[in-house]
């Protein structure tokens, strides 16, 4: 097997690991983070709800579903912006990683 083919290996698998992930944390939010508009939402499901932001966002684009909760309270919107701001962070840190990771790897090659 020569180096192009073990690099090519390499990306094809690397990718595929990365999009499982990322399906998975979509279907978790899918189904476990569907924001209920009629719901008085409190400081649990403020952090519930900042934490999958990301993954809400990203749902949105297709089924129209909220990011925040329309009904809530003080506590729901400052603990939704905390785990918001945080969840941006962590998935901003983990595709810098995955670029890294990919970059030194190839450089291996």
């Amino acid at each position: 097997m020569n180096a192009y083919n073990s690099k090519k290996n390499f990306t094809f698998f690397y990718l595929m690991g990365i999009c499982i992930g990322i399906v998975i944390a979509l279907m978790i939010s899918f189904f476990l983070c569907n924001i209920k508009p009629e719901i008085d939402s409190g400081w649990l499901r403020g952090l519930w709800h900042g934490g999958n932001f990301v993954q809400n966002l990203i749902l949105s684009f297709f089924d129209g579903r909220l990011l925040k909760a329309p009904i809530h309270s003080t506590a729901y919107n400052v603990f939704w912006w905390i785990n918001c701001i945080g969840s941006c962070i962590i998935w901003l840190g983990t595709i810098i990683s995955w670029i890294g990771n990919y970059r030194k790897k190839l450089d291996e090659f």
